[in-house]
């Protein structure tokens, strides 16, 4: 019974851990747990190795990522420029991936007029929800440029996303807090650059709509902290 019992502990103990180390939807999450607790004969419901708030957390932030992604995908049978922007329910948020030629002109970072459409409906969508982050990713092929304004593709892909965070912030309810921006150059490609279809996938805005951990005060996921 004894060595039983120690094997049964080191049993459990591992399945805490698998759950705490990885990224697990709730219904995957509690489904498992509720197999333990049945299979063990242990674990009652008011004794939980996760608080309760922290479930109920994960389940509302799971419900607004869904929620997010059905009103796009609803917005796109509205709308063909939508066509072109692709949505993912991710373990952290929400993934939108927008095509390089309805956002900009060749080697410009201005935002073309379909683009700022796009981005006031996007942005009227994200500031309902309660996301952490909007972080704002620019991309582009392994094309050079060399231009006064665009050295390279470095610049080109971060002023491209800066252009959208500034256009966010002022013109939807994201709080400025919430947004940032970075520029990958040609150093993070979707597909291969040897053909023009694939230098095309390359060419992109991505935002990451990311809810931070539910155990952490929002001033902290944002990096900072008011002092009271």
């Amino acid at each position: 019974m004894v060595t039983y019992g120690d094997m049964m502990t080191l049993l459990l103990t591992f399945f805490v851990l698998i759950v705490s180390f990885s990224s697990t939807e709730v219904v995957k999450f509690r489904a498992a747990m509720d197999s333990v607790r049945e299979g063990m004969g242990i674990w009652p419901e008011n004794n939980s190795a996760i608080p309760n708030v922290y479930l109920r957390n994960l389940q509302d932030q799971a419900t607004e990522s869904e929620e997010v992604v059905e009103e796009i995908e609803e917005m796109q049978k509205d709308n063909s420029a939508l066509e072109f922007i692709e949505v993912y329910n991710t373990p952290q948020g929400v993934r939108l991936i927008l095509s390089d030629s309805l956002l900009f002109n060749s080697g410009s970072a201005e935002l073309t007029e379909v683009f700022q459409n796009l981005l006031e409906r996007i942005g009227a969508v994200v500031a309902r929800r309660s996301f952490n982050l909007v972080r704002v990713e620019g991309h582009t092929d392994n094309v050079p440029i060399n231009t006064p304004r665009f050295p390279s593709n470095w610049e080109l892909s971060a002023s491209r996303a800066v252009q959208v965070v500034k256009f966010l912030a002022d013109n939807s309810d994201i709080p400025p807090q919430d947004l940032s921006g970075v520029g990958y150059g040609q150093y993070r490609p979707r597909s291969d650059n040897d053909t023009a279809t694939g230098r095309a996938r390359n060419r992109r805005v991505e935002i990451f709509l990311e809810f931070a951990d539910p155990l952490i005060s929002p001033e902290a996921a944002r990096g900072y902290i008011i002092n009271e």
